[in-house]
């Protein structure tokens, strides 16, 4: 929306809402309080002036504290380019002034490339660390459209007698990965940067892989010449206490991983970690690197003490027995 329509809006939204009973009880033009407004429509502003969130209700009342009690709360979150994300529930209880809210029903956000719920949910239009801080202290699940496999597969043979593989991409088919904890927090760090924070029984399941651990981070970033309205792609993330990577044929043991996404690598530490391969056995250290399209491990050297060693499958029963006394 242009600035100048914005601004239009606002005025005109203002004028509107100073006219009505909801006006008078955000404004404070009167002392007197209305019971409850329904159908109600209120606008947030930032500090530019700018419009940052709006609230629709089908009622309002108003509490002794100053806060507002409100019905099917609908809100709208807004930046430059336009809605960045909705989020609904039955009830919630609002700050209007300093754009703050909870709520202990069920809360579902819907963002460009995401997509949230859970209970218990708080949201900030501002803090330290960002905007937009939502905060789901009860079950709180958030899906991803992305698939992080693709981040750790490894490269795929042409076929079978030189026949390609059908592509992947070749239906209209979404691949989601869906991550799961006991208390989620988003926080738009910037219009290009967004982190999700998870902790107590994390879980991350895409396609074919499976990250448990017992708190994670999971980065966004988009690229400055990019123009789109979501969120941009996963650049980082971050786990960490008993942390379980699982793949196809693979699994991983650490204290801490850390998966640089652009570059294709995941680091691995512990007191030791530990990935164990079906084929190749088991390869342990203080550090271990997995690589992007190669089914390896690269232990790093460790501490003193840490010496980084590989476990070989036992050697399969070769037919030979063994007669007579050892010479």
């Amino acid at each position: 929306m242009h600035l100048f329509s914005v601004s239009l809006f606002r005025y005109a939204l203002i004028g509107f809402l100073c006219s009505s009973p909801l006006g008078l009880v955000v404004a404070e033009l009167e002392d007197r309080r209305p019971s409850s407004v329904r159908n109600a429509l209120v606008p947030g502003f930032d500090k530019k002036g700018r419009l940052a969130w709006e609230l629709k209700a089908t009622e309002v009342a108003p509490r002794p504290d100053g806060l507002y009690e409100t019905v099917d709360p609908f809100l709208k979150f807004f930046d430059r380019t336009g809605v960045r994300m909705e989020a609904k529930s039955s009830s919630g209880i609002f700050n209007l002034r300093d754009g703050f809210a909870n709520g202990d029903d069920c809360l579902s956000v819907e963002g460009t490339g995401f997509s949230a719920r859970g209970k218990s949910w708080k949201w900030s239009q501002r803090s330290d660390a960002g905007s937009h801080q939502m905060i789901f202290g009860e079950n709180g699940t958030v899906s991803f459209e992305t698939d992080l496999r693709k981040y750790l597969s490894e490269e795929k043979s042409p076929g079978i007698e030189g026949c390609p593989k059908e592509s992947e991409d070749s239906g209209p088919k979404k691949t989601l990965t869906v991550a799961r904890a006991n208390s989620i927090e988003f926080l738009a760090v910037n219009e290009r940067v967004h982190h999700f924070f998870l902790e107590g029984n994390v879980s991350v399941e895409g396609n074919e892989l499976l990250l448990t651990s017992e708190r994670m981070t999971v980065e966004f970033a988009k690229e400055r010449n990019s123009s789109s309205d979501d969120i941009g792609r996963i650049s980082r993330i971050s786990a960490l206490g008993k942390v379980k990577l699982s793949q196809r044929g693979r699994t991983s043991y650490c204290d801490s991983l850390g998966m640089d996404v652009p570059k294709g690598e995941v680091l691995l530490e512990g007191k030791p970690a530990r990935v164990v391969d079906e084929e190749w056995g088991a390869a342990i250290g203080n550090r271990i690197v997995l690589e992007k399209g190669k089914r390896r491990a690269r232990v790093l050297g460790g501490e003193a003490g840490g010496r980084p060693r590989l476990e070989l499958p036992p050697i399969p029963n070769l037919g030979f027995e063994r007669k007579g006394k050892r010479p």
